[in-house]
């Protein structure tokens, strides 16, 4: 096999892996270079991209690839050959190692430990132990559980993305300023760089719940099953509109424990925050929050068929503006 055929067949067909490289590029490091590399258990596309801004000035670093199992040479270069010798989880590098290596003079690595505290790339740098995985004494390294495991990440992302998916279309239907609002809470958590900064994403997910109770069931004056539906009362709202839309006790139940979940979630951070407790703020908590009000809002937002009756109301004052310039505009000539 060349070396051009060998970077073609770690960067997929049409270049489908992502990775920092072009197959050119990467074609001719191989041929000058002596190339080495490590595996990082975790690792967000996200956080693939950051890492890769920090290090790439590195005079050692060349670039990063995504590994996917199902790949025959991803599974043969990778999975196989090159041990796995980090995870990342939120701010924090976890350095594998093996317990034996403790239990007499402690052989592990740490110069490389060290470095990887004194870079400031992460918040914390902490050992783990990898047990048995990845040794003769794992049974789950062979060639049908790295197909097994590409699979399932295939069907998992598939699955995800066409409920992410329709979820933003519907959305989009409702009314598109929950787009913004949602895009607001995700921006936040994505750019958050101090417990501050993800506390205020629990202000933009209950905007966006507020908003989506407006949508789906608009204050009223009267109560509703003894409960008050006003402005305010976005919680019992959303309530209402499940009472009102699902028949089923078992999925009206479900329903409604999910939107308690997610209230719960956004007061708790927001009592946090109002006490100046940013410190208290997780990324965990918020990520969990996240992903509680996606899929709030996919389920109720799913619970009718799309063909409804168009809804004029987010574009009404962008039209009215359209014939009051045209008015003007007459009126001028």
């Amino acid at each position: 096999m060349s070396i051009s055929d060998a970077v073609e067949g770690l960067l997929g067909e049409r270049w489908e892996v992502w990775s920092t490289f072009s197959v050119p590029e990467l074609t001719e490091k191989a041929r000058n270079t002596r190339i080495a590399g490590i595996t990082i258990d975790s690792l967000t596309p996200t956080d693939a991209r950051a890492m890769h801004g920090r290090l790439r000035d590195a005079d050692w670093y060349l670039g990063a690839v995504e590994i996917i199992p199902s790949m025959p040479l991803h599974m043969a270069v990778f999975l196989n050959s090159m041990p796995t010798r980090f995870r990342i989880f939120e701010d924090s590098l976890y350095v594998f190692h093996r317990q034996w290596e403790t239990e007499c003079d402690d052989s592990r690595d740490h110069g490389e430990f060290k470095e990887w505290k004194a870079s400031g790339i992460f918040a914390n740098v902490q050992w783990e132990d990898s047990g048995v995985r990845e040794t003769i004494f794992d049974p789950f390294q062979e060639v049908e559980d790295f197909q097994r495991l590409g699979e399932l990440d295939e069907l998992i992302l598939g699955q995800f993305s066409s409920a992410l998916g329709e979820t933003l279309i519907r959305c989009a239907d409702a009314d598109p300023n929950l787009m913004e609002r949602l895009h607001g809470a995700l921006k936040a958590f994505e750019n958050h760089e101090s417990s501050e900064g993800l506390a205020h994403v629990s202000l933009s997910c209950r905007r966006f719940t507020e908003k989506l109770a407006d949508c789906l069931y608009p204050p009223r004056d009267e109560k509703v099953n003894d409960r008050k539906v006003g402005k305010a009362e976005y919680r019992n709202r959303l309530w209402a509109y499940i009472a009102e839309n699902v028949t089923s006790d078992t999925t009206r139940q479900l329903l409604m424990a999910n939107i308690a979940d997610l209230g719960n979630r956004i007061d708790r951070l927001d009592n946090l925050s109002n006490k100046g407790l940013h410190s208290e703020v997780s990324t965990s908590d918020v990520n969990r929050l996240l992903l509680s009000l996606i899929v709030v809002a996919h389920d109720l937002l799913t619970l009718s068929p799309p063909a409804g009756t168009f809804r004029y109301d987010p574009y009404e004052k962008f039209i009215r503006q359209i014939f009051e310039n045209s008015i003007l505009g007459s009126n001028g000539e």
